[in-house]
C-alpha cells in the first residue's frame, strides 16, 4: 500500500539533498517534498496480525482505529511503512479527511508530516523545533519507525516516560536550539545531548540519514485503498478459484463469528435472568459468588426449617453441599467415603497447606462440621495430600 521502490529511495536520498517546502510555500516545484505540520498526522500504534496483507490489512487497522479512538468517516488513514515495515506496518498516520484532500492534488514528490524530514538511525532521538498557527511545537524522531510534533510540554511527557520505561537512546541530536527542559531531562537519564552530528561517532551512533528509512513510501497523496487496485492486476485467472475459495472462508468465518456473537449475547441475557431470579429468591443480601452452591445451601437451610423436628442433614444433600464447595475451590478430590458412624472422608491433592486450611474453612456451614484430620507431602509427588472429615451437624429449631 503506500509503495515506492525501496532502491528509488536509496538513490533519491544518495544522488541528491532533499528538498523540503512547507505546505503553502509559493516556491513549490514538481522534485520538492511538501512537509505538512505533523501535529495534524499523529501515528497511532495498531496490533495487526503479521498475516493479514493488502485490502485486509487495511480494513482490520481501520476497524481498531474506530473500536480504540472512535474515529470515524470524518478521519482518514494512512499506512505508515517506515524502515522494513512494508505491507507488515503496524503503525497508521491519521488525518482530517478534509484536510487530507487538500493535499492530495500537490504537484510535488511527495507530502510528508514535518517529524519524518529530520534525519535518523538506529539508537538515536532527533528533535527540532517548528512552529504551526503562533505556537512553538518540537519536532521528534524516536528512530527510523516513529516519530511526532507536538507542544514541548507534551513531548516532555512522553519522552520521561519512554525514558523510564522503554530502550533509552544512544544521544539525542537536537538540530536548532535546545529546549532546555527537554535537554535536561535527557541529561536527568544520562542521554547525552548533541547539537552537531559529527560528536555522534564519538558516542558510537551512526551517522543519521535524511529520507533513507522508508519515508517516501509514506507519501500522503497516495489512496491507502490501491491495495484493491494492485490486488487485481496480479490476480491471473487461474487463480480465480482459489480467491473464489478464499472468499468462501471469509464468508462462512464471518458466518460463525455471528453465530458466536449470538450465543454469547443469549448467555449473557440467561446469566442475567438468572442471577435476578436468584436474588429474587434464594439470596436477597449480599453478593452472588456462586449460584450452585448458595442455591443449594438457602434450600438445605428451608428444608430444615419447615421440618419442625430436629434432624440431621441428609447424607446425599450433605454430599451435594460437599460437592458445590469443591467445586467453587477447583478441588478435585482423589477419594470420596461415607460412613454412618464417620461421616464423610475426602482425600484431596492441594497447592499447599494454606489451601487446605481455606478448604475447611469453606465446609464449615450450618449443616455441616469439617475437620482436617492429616496434610502431609509426599516425595515424588506435588502439593500436599488433605484428608478432611465431613460430618452432619445437629440442627435443632
Amino acid at each position: 500500500m503506500l509503495t515506492l521502490a525501496k532502491k528509488t529511495n536509496a538513490v533519491a536520498a544518495k544522488t541528491e539533498p532533499a528538498r523540503f517546502v512547507r505546505f503553502g510555500d509559493s516556491t513549490l516545484a514538481s522534485g520538492h517534498v511538501v512537509l505538512v505540520p505533523g501535529h495534524l498526522v499523529p501515528q497511532i500504534d495498531l496490533d495487526l496480525p503479521k498475516s493479514l496483507r493488502g485490502q485486509a490489512r487495511e480494513q482490520v487497522a481501520r476497524r481498531q482505529l474506530a473500536d480504540r479512538m472512535g474515529i470515524g468517516t470524518a478521519e482518514d488513514m494512512r499506512p505508515c511503512a517506515l524502515g522494513d515495515a512494508d505491507d507488515g506496518w503496524s503503525r497508521v498516520f491519521v488525518c482530517d479527511q478534509a484536510q487530507m484532500a487538500t493535499w492530495r492534488d500537490l504537484e510535488c514528490q511527495a507530502v510528508l508530516p514535518d517529524y519524518l524530514s529530520l534525519p535518523t538511525t538506529k539508537g538515536l532521538w532527533t528533535l527540532g523545533q517548528s512552529e504551526a498557527d503562533g505556537a512553538a511545537l518540537v519536532m521528534a524522531r524516536f528512530g527510523p519507525e516513529e516519530g511526532l510534533s507536538a507542544l514541548p510540554e507534551v513531548l516532555e511527557a512522553l519522552m520521561s516516560k519512554e525514558l523510564a520505561t522503554g530502550p533509552r537512546p544512544k544521544a539525542i541530536l537536537w538540530q536548532g536550539a535546545p529546549v532546555g527542559t527537554l535537554s535536561m531531562l535527557a541529561q536527568s537519564y544520562d542521554v547525552p545531548v548533541v547539537t552537531d552530528v559529527q560528536s555522534l561517532a564519538e558516542l558510537g551512533v551512526e551517522t543519521p540519514k535524511i529520507l533513507s528509512h522508508g519515508e517516501l513510501n509514506c507519501d500522503l497523496r497516495k489512496d491507502p485503498m490501491a491495495a484493491r487496485t494492485r490486488l487485481a492486476r496480479r490476480v491471473l485467472p487461474w487463480r480465480w478459484t482459489g480467491l473464489a475459495a478464499a472468499l468462501a472462508v471469509i464468508l462462512w468465518s464471518a458466518s460463525q463469528l455471528v453465530a458466536i456473537n449470538r450465543i454469547e449475547a443469549q448467555t449473557t441475557d440467561l446469566t442475567s435472568q438468572t442471577q435476578a431470579q436468584v436474588r429474587a429468591e434464594f439470596v436477597p443480601n449480599g453478593p452472588i459468588l456462586d449460584v450452585r452452591s448458595q442455591v443449594s445451601r438457602t434450600l438445605s437451610e428451608l428444608r430444615q426449617a419447615r421440618a419442625g423436628v430436629s434432624e440431621q442433614l441428609d447424607v446425599l444433600d450433605m454430599t451435594a453441599d460437599v460437592g458445590a464447595v469443591l467445586d467453587a475451590a477447583k478441588a478435585v478430590p482423589e477419594l470420596v467415603s461415607y460412613a454412618k458412624e464417620d461421616g464423610l472422608l475426602l482425600v484431596v491433592r492441594l497447592p499447599d497447606f494454606a489451601s487446605a486450611e481455606r478448604l475447611t474453612a469453606a465446609l464449615q456451614t450450618d449443616a455441616m462440621e469439617a475437620e482436617l484430620e492429616e496434610s502431609r507431602v509426599s516425595d515424588g509427588q506435588a502439593g500436599v495430600r488433605t484428608e478432611i472429615r465431613v460430618t452432619p451437624r445437629e440442627v435443632s429449631q
